[in-house]
């Protein structure tokens, strides 16, 4: 392995070492962190090891929060002939929980059955230290009845839907106390919200395991990490320093990360701070650089995305900004809450695959892990010249 150039292939070894399930609190979990740090120290990085508690409640919530939601939500409608003010009050607090969930950006709790995992920490300090860039990729997996995709369309639908319905019971309430409320008005969104109910509450069949490998999800994003950093240890920048973060719990509650921010934000300047998080990225097609999410948009960081779309134009790789409203979370998103610019790079192919057993090495592209890796050398390299 030549220590001057970048290694797809490196890359690839590492994801094919660690594709097998590691759900927190299994043997596969332990296996994991084991062979992560293995690899930080092949890397050339004595990895720090920090405990954190964990549990499953946060996806004990997610299965079954839209229970009472839709009922809410129904009964909002429903009542609109009967007491429109009421209707009106339900529907604004279904407006303010609504765009919450798009915005839940870490573990609501540690409750029931606690376990404690790990993050694994390397640092590559800079002779100049003008600036701080940590890399993300969470090692842990999971499986689900649904495909990413499916849950994603459900939340989607179900999360807008009720926003909608809720602006749209607001205006019948007013209607109502007006006395101007069509009849046809009402059955409408009354038989809507129904339809919205049932969608939404398909979640509680969503019930999560341990049977996937795991490949793209999120094997190949620590394979990337850890080449990049094997990579800028022999060719390091001078003037940016460097942290490799491969985070535990994030398939729970995004619990690494949380964790991580709510350690170490002290010993970060948010205005000379960059994350960079990989999950799902390493497979086929586009490079999706997400840099927006929730509900209303937010912002993740001009910075970042004008740096990877610069560079990825300039060496020719297909990669697209992305706005994620609700649906899918992933480490960078306890980042951003703490006031800290960051983005998330994912692959556009293989999403099916995410979560069931199918996530093996044939979602894997060589061609998905050189790009990414590519332009991760070059946004380092750009960034550096900027700062000298």
């Amino acid at each position: 392995m030549d220590d001057m150039t970048i290694d797809e292939e490196n890359a690839y070894r590492i994801t094919e070492r660690l594709s097998f399930p590691r759900l927190v609190g299994s043997e596969g979990e332990k296996k994991a962190i084991e062979t992560v740090f293995d690899e930080f120290q092949n890397a050339g990085y004595e990895a720090n090891r920090e405990t954190f508690e964990t549990s499953f409640f946060n996806w004990i919530i997610v299965r079954f929060i839209f229970f009472p939601l839709a009922a809410i939500l129904i009964l909002s409608t429903y009542l609109l002939f009967i007491s429109p003010v009421t209707s009106i009050i339900l529907s604004i607090i279904m407006l303010l929980v609504g765009m919450f969930v798009t915005r839940v950006s870490g573990s609501l709790g540690t409750f029931g059955k606690i376990y404690v995992t790990e993050n694994l920490i390397g640092k590559l300090p800079s002779e100049s230290n003008k600036v701080d860039m940590l890399y993300m990729a969470h090692w842990d997996s999971k499986s689900q009845t649904f495909p990413v995709l499916l849950r994603i369309i459900i939340f989607v639908v179900s999360i807008f839907g009720a926003l909608v319905l809720a602006v749209l019971t607001i205006v019948g309430g007013f209607l109502a106390l007006s006395g101007t409320l069509d009849l046809q008005f009402y059955w409408g969104i009354f038989i809507a919200s129904i339809v919205i109910g049932v969608i939404a509450n398909l979640n509680v069949f969503n019930a999560t395991g341990n049977n996937s490998p795991g490949s793209l999800d999120n094997a190949a994003s620590v394979g990337i990490m850890l080449e990049l950093a094997r990579y800028f240890k022999a060719n390091p920048p001078k003037n940016i320093n460097l942290t490799f973060i491969s985070t535990g719990s994030e398939e729970l509650n995004l619990g690494g990360a949380t964790d991580f921010v709510e350690k170490h934000k002290h010993e970060f300047d948010p205005s000379r701070t960059y994350f960079v998080n990989f999950d799902g990225v390493g497979g086929k097609g586009t490079i999706r650089l997400i840099t927006s999410y929730g509900f209303p948009k937010k912002s993740s960081s001009d910075k970042l995305n004008k740096l990877f779309m610069d560079v990825a134009k300039k060496k020719n790789i297909e990669c697209k900004s992305l706005w994620l409203p609700v649906g899918a979370w992933s480490d960078y998103m306890p980042v951003i809450q703490a006031g800290f610019e960051a983005c998330w790079l994912a692959s556009a192919g293989s999403m099916l695959n995410v979560h069931r057993s199918s996530d093996n090495m044939d979602t894997i592209s060589k061609l998905g892990l050189k790009n990414t890796l590519l332009l991760n050398v070059g946004i380092i390299e750009k960034l550096d010249a900027e700062l000298s």
